[in-house]
């Protein structure tokens, strides 16, 4: 069992900060969502996950050997129909939602002006639709809850652009905009909504991708602000403390973390 994938069971000593909250997480089958998945569960979480591929069934299958209580579905995030038969399974089956976690996106390169149709309808509907459906479909149940949280996957490029990447740019800024924005209207039902911008992160693809680029893995990362990659491990404490009562003042947010300067050409 590797550091990433250790078992998830809760440390008594530390407390669970998402004893018994039922939390659901879309494209949660590998690298940063499957280390927030374990994260939490490791808190005490009910989980409620999502992912196309069918590798999900791997996951559930490990956490519910460990204890945790968790189902899985396999289905299109951005298929709004889906979205709205699986939240409402979850509640159906466990009673209420406490906290959504969306980590479907996806990237196409391109300039601009070279990008098809197809590339850019893609982006934003993996990348932005998905925020928006399962958003739409849990904020009934958390405002019936009394509140809950909302934590959505962004971007350093929704924040400065990124050169080649400019579709993933736009909606990745999308979601920044749409969680400020529910955190407006819903704040005072206590919902509160929250993005993250984990930066180049040490998943199989993005480090396959490195590797063949100019320079390899040292020219990619000299421009980060820390100089190396993000770990799915670190984005998972961050998503943990938005998903809790820790930062249970904060909402409307961006938490901006080991991005490039605006100067250079973002990954």
């Amino acid at each position: 069992m590797s550091s990433g994938e250790r078992d998830v069971r809760r440390d008594t000593d530390r407390g669970g900060r998402l004893e018994g909250k039922v939390v659901l997480v879309t494209g949660a089958a590998q690298g940063i969502g499957a280390a927030c998945a374990r994260r939490m569960a490791s808190e005490g979480a009910h989980l409620w996950l999502n992912d196309l591929s069918p590798t999900l069934g791997d996951l559930v299958d490990a956490l519910s050997e460990q204890g945790v209580r968790v189902r899985g579905e396999q289905g299109d995030a951005s298929d709004v129909g889906f979205v709205n038969a699986w939240v409402e399974r979850c509640v159906a089956e466990w009673g209420r939602i406490d906290v959504l976690y969306n980590n479907v996106g996806i990237s196409r390169n391109g300039l601009i002006g070279e990008l098809s149709d197809a590339d850019w309808h893609d982006q934003q509907r993996l990348t932005l639709d998905t925020v928006f459906y399962a958003t739409r479909a849990v904020l009934p149940h958390l405002v019936r809850g009394g509140g809950g949280s909302i934590v959505s996957m962004s971007s350093g490029a929704g924040i400065g652009g990124n050169y080649g990447l400019g579709g993933y740019a736009a909606a990745k800024a999308g979601v920044i905009n749409l969680m400020e924005t529910v955190a407006m209207e819903y704040g005072p039902q206590g919902v509160r909504a929250n993005s993250v911008t984990p930066g180049p992160t040490a998943t199989a693809p993005l480090l396959a991708y490195l590797e063949q680029l100019p320079g390899g893995m040292d020219a990619q990362v000299a421009g980060l602000d820390l100089q190396r990659l993000t770990r799915p491990e670190e984005v998972a404490e961050i998503v943990l403390w938005l998903a809790s009562d820790e930062s249970s003042s904060v909402t409307g947010t961006c938490i901006r973390s080991n991005i490039r300067a605006a100067s250079h050409r973002p990954i």
